[in-house]
């Protein structure tokens, strides 16, 4: 896909100047940055943030003028259309972007939340249940004030909206947001459900004895959440059946929302968004099906 570099660096507000243009050759792994690593999708969304202008990202981040008027600049096609980095590479063909550019965008990227952090917190929370319902409360019957995060649905939406890596037709929108409100509920209860004493989830999480188990928020109404094992180097994913219990089902391909890292000993979570993309949304659609769209 072609997309525009914008203009060179400007040698006389260069304050990057002793770096030379190509210094880090085909890719930006001599600056420490490994594809797929964690330094890696920070930059991604660092760079597609289209709230991040070219006035907010230079002062930030202290890449020179040219620098980030080209990363701001690569977000638009020769076409005039919008379009979104998908891989670091094409930020290191971008003139200037030498090993203390990758820097500056790594530590901005962390500083600013893009990168997964290490390490767990301890679980926390917030859902609200009405009193006095006469019955045994049912998922329709929580709200989530707060996720695992301390976020609140809307700036979730906020966040995960901002990282779709796709445009999205005005008639989408409003499916967009329910989308992203109702899978993080799902997400946040099927994380607590792990964390529960006596919980079947929680029991069974435990049985796994996993290296590492992470639970996923996707945009599928099905497989709404999806946990992960990870163990001796091999990856297994579930989804709960009819029966309300974890089933394992093949790798899914659903666009996923949010995922969270969870540590059940001590009790922990991480909690991240990365990007996503869903196609169809691209187009006016009615009816949003598992398998794309129908008109």
């Amino acid at each position: 896909m072609a997309f525009a570099t914008g203009c060179a660096a400007d040698p006389a507000t260069d304050d990057d100047a002793e770096v030379s243009e190509g210094e880090l050759g085909a890719s930006p792994k001599a600056a420490g940055i490994t594809d797929g690593s964690p330094e890696a999708e920070g930059v991604l969304l660092l760079a597609n943030d289209r709230s991040v202008t070219e006035d907010v990202l230079r002062p930030r981040t202290k890449l020179t003028t040219g620098v980030a008027r080209a990363i701001v600049a690569g977000r638009t096609g020769t076409d005039g259309a919008p379009r979104w980095y998908a891989s670091i590479d094409e930020i290191d063909k971008i003139p200037n972007t030498g090993k203390a550019a990758f820097q500056r965008l790594v530590a901005d990227a962390k500083a600013q939340g893009y990168v997964e952090a290490p390490g767990f917190d301890a679980p926390a929370y917030r859902i609200t249940i009405p009193d006095n319902l006469g019955r045994p409360p049912t998922t329709a019957d929580v709200t989530v004030e707060a996720g695992f995060d301390g976020k609140s649905p809307d700036e979730v939406a906020t966040i995960v909206r901002g990282r779709l890596t796709n445009t999205v037709d005005s008639s989408n929108e409003r499916f967009v947001g329910e989308t992203i409100r109702s899978t993080h509920k799902a997400f946040t209860l099927a994380v607590s459900n792990l964390f529960a004493p006596g919980s079947p989830h929680a029991e069974f999480a435990r049985s796994l004895r996993a290296d590492e188990l992470t639970m996923l928020g996707t945009v599928s109404a099905i497989r709404t959440t999806i946990l992960v094992a990870e163990k001796g180097g091999v990856t297994t994913y579930y989804a709960r059946g009819t029966n309300g219990r974890y089933e394992p089902i093949a790798a899914p391909k659903y666009p996923v929302l949010m995922r969270a890292k969870v540590q059940l000993e001590p009790a922990g979570v991480r909690v991240f968004y990365p990007a996503w993309s869903a196609k169809v949304l691209t187009g006016p659609t009615t009816v949003i099906t598992e398998g794309g769209q129908t008109p």
